[in-house]
């Protein structure tokens, strides 16, 4: 009898989840999203009307430097935090040893500098995905895992053992073709592409990197993340760091000479890693491999992870940092082969503040890490699943009553934590599933949502 009573009961559900109702991405206003003094002030102006797109929220921002985006409402923050730093370069530009320095280069003729700073071209087009793809109906079927076998393959002998195939990277572009039967030459050092291409290449290569250096020191005087997506801020710490490079002057020092705006946001770098503000990429990208080492067992996605993927150096040290407070008992080559699949920043920070999410709820370390589709799940060391989703509005549609219909995520004590809102239906349907629901769940460094404070809904 408890076996009938037992499908039955089966059926029922499976019966009630078939004729749920489903919803769109709504447009919000955006007072329902953040607090008021990220909305305006002085100097920008956020677009009162916000479409949701991917459980993430998509903002216009309207500021004297032109229009800028942020398809979060962490990233929201992020921006408007940039703005006095953005300030402070543009009074810089005209002002000082920067504006002596502008103007002598802009008075020669031709340039002997190459082009070594590269700009990805965003194919973007309309609304971004926002994290859909984490919590999409393809949970199943995930395509593009960096572990899979023939990507392995590939990438074990990749660079091993054969000098002429390095891995593409600034200035590569002048490297000679690799010959059919290449052979070690006499004079290794001489023979280096890098070499080849000529003396005037090895001259722009070290003031290369004395422009990272600059445009390094500038950053950590502003309280800005270097490796910021922001496109404008980016064209004005380059153009200001190659302008400290061709005049022979200190960036940090120039900048921190002009007093004013750029005053008001110096030493302000609470916030940032300090890793990322006194190391060099290469510095950065060695004690992050050592400590990724110690956590994960597979050497391959290590590398895969420090190479591949929508992370900067900023959020690889983030994620490595929060793992390691976690210190999962297994995961982590999973998260790695994750990791290295997220497609931009949105996706990137998803990860690590799905992991912030974890490490705030109590009792939680030294739990088991594991991924339900794309998304990532920790099973405390009581048994209890907690599954992240820092996500700004959750809607429930059919891709998501999938995800939370497959076998992995059926336990007896859930918990879903939601870094923003979710619509009625969402929490209803959720927690008709045996979720327990956490709104605005507390993490380190959670953006600025409308409302404070947790509360939760359904079991627990």
């Amino acid at each position: 009898m408890r076996k009938y009573a037992i499908l039955i009961a089966l059926a029922f559900a499976c019966s009630t989840h078939a004729r749920e109702s489903f919803e769109p991405e709504p447009v919000l206003k955006a007072p329902q999203l953040v607090q008021a003094p990220l909305l305006s002030g002085p100097d920008f102006r956020v677009v009162p009307e916000v479409a949701v797109r991917g459980y993430m929220a998509n903002f216009l921002i309207d500021t004297r430097f032109g229009p800028m985006r942020a398809d979060s409402v962490e990233m929201l923050s992020i921006r408007i935090g940039e703005l006095p730093a953005m300030e402070a370069l543009d009074q810089a530009s005209r002002s000082g040893a920067f504006a002596t320095a502008l103007a002598a280069r802009a008075k020669k003729t031709g340039s002997a500098i190459v082009n070594v700073v590269t700009h990805p071209i965003d194919t973007i087009t309309g609304l971004p995905q926002g994290v859909a793809r984490y919590l999409g109906a393809q949970w199943d079927k995930w395509s593009g895992r960096a572990q899979s076998l023939s990507d392995r393959s590939q990438r074990e002998f990749e660079n091993r053992g054969d000098p002429y195939r390095a891995p593409p990277g600034p200035m590569t572009a002048m490297r000679d073709a690799p010959p059919e039967n290449p052979q070690p030459p006499d004079d290794a050092k001489n023979h280096a592409w890098y070499a080849r291409a000529g003396s005037e290449v090895a001259r722009e290569g070290k003031r290369y990197l004395q422009y990272n250096s600059q445009r390094r020191a500038m950053a950590t005087l502003l309280g800005v993340d270097p490796y910021s997506s922001n496109t404008i801020l980016n064209e004005e710490l380059d153009t200001l760091a190659w302008a400290a490079v061709w005049g022979n002057f200190s960036a940090g020092t120039a900048l921190g000479a002009i007093g004013g705006t750029a005053a008001t946001v110096m030493s302000d770098t609470g916030k940032l890693n300090q890793y990322v503000l006194s190391k060099t990429p290469e510095q950065l990208r060695e004690i992050n491999e050592t400590r990724l080492l110690a956590l994960c067992s597979d050497d391959t996605a290590v590398r895969s992870f420090l190479r591949r993927g929508g992370f900067t150096d900023t959020l690889r040290t983030a994620l490595i940092q929060e793992l390691g407070k976690l210190a999962p008992k297994s995961g982590c080559n999973a998260l790695l082969e994750l990791a290295a699949t997220t497609r931009g920043e949105v996706e990137a920070r998803y990860l690590v503040n799905a992991l912030k999410l974890v490490a705030h709820q109590p009792n939680a370390r030294s739990g088991e890490l594991f991924t339900a589709g794309a998304a990532i799940v920790w099973r405390t060391p009581a048994g209890k699943l907690i599954l992240p989703l820092p996500v700004d509005y959750l809607t429930w549609n059919e891709d998501l009553a999938g995800f939370f219909d497959q076998p992995s995520l059926r336990a007896t004590e859930k918990l879903v934590l939601i870094g923003g809102e979710a619509s009625m239906l969402a929490q209803r349907a959720l927690t008709q599933r045996g979720w327990g629901i956490a709104l605005r769940a507390p993490y380190a460094g959670a953006p600025a949502y409308a409302r404070f404070g947790e509360f939760s809904v359904g079991a627990r």
